[in-house]
């Protein structure tokens, strides 16, 4: 063979192997990109970041204690949580809520629930594929003073009637109020 073909083959096994690579770093199905807001905020009260090799280490470890639990974090993907601390104008972080809801309104994310009171401005939306939730968005911003804005996106194959269940064992407040 001459040299030639060998610089094809080892540049075609190169431009494979590399598209290979851009697929496993592609988003997976559910995720979000939030706005990051610590320019306006500081940086935030509270960042989770749990991919797969993370959930699967916290599944593992509960499954004698809740195998129940264990069974839901297995089928999840990644976490991701911010928390801001709201200081002054809150305004960034309610339009950074408006501007995400209608982004993944036009991506086909479902509206589970929305409220806009005094107290609080609140976004769930779901994302499903196949009849199965694999995504999951909370945004919560209260806009008094001293509030928290706070943004929760959960990737996988999601029960919705376990959701609390899968927060509690990450120890994750979903910031809704009662």
């Amino acid at each position: 063979m001459n040299m030639m073909n060998q610089l094809q083959r080892l540049c075609a096994g190169m431009c494979l192997l590399f598209s290979f690579s851009l697929g496993a770093l592609a988003s997976p199905a559910g995720h979000i990109d939030f706005e990051d807001l610590s320019k306006y905020y500081g940086e935030p009260k509270v960042e989770v970041n749990l991919n797969s090799t993370l959930i699967g280490m916290v599944s593992s470890l509960s499954k004698r204690e809740d195998p129940e639990v264990s069974e839901l974090l297995s089928k999840l993907e990644f976490v991701k949580v911010r928390v801001y601390k709201l200081q002054g104008d809150v305004s960034k972080a309610l339009v950074s809520v408006e501007d995400l809801s209608k982004q993944i309104r036009n991506d086909k994310w479902q509206p589970i629930v929305s409220v806009n009171d005094e107290r609080q401005k609140v976004r769930v939306f779901s994302r499903m594929t196949d009849d199965k939730i694999d995504g999951l968005v909370v945004m919560v911003v209260e806009p008094k003073e001293g509030g928290e804005a706070v943004f929760i996106n959960v990737v996988g194959e999601i029960d919705p009637s376990q959701i609390s269940k899968v927060t509690e064992s990450l120890n994750i407040d979903m910031g809704i109020a009662q």
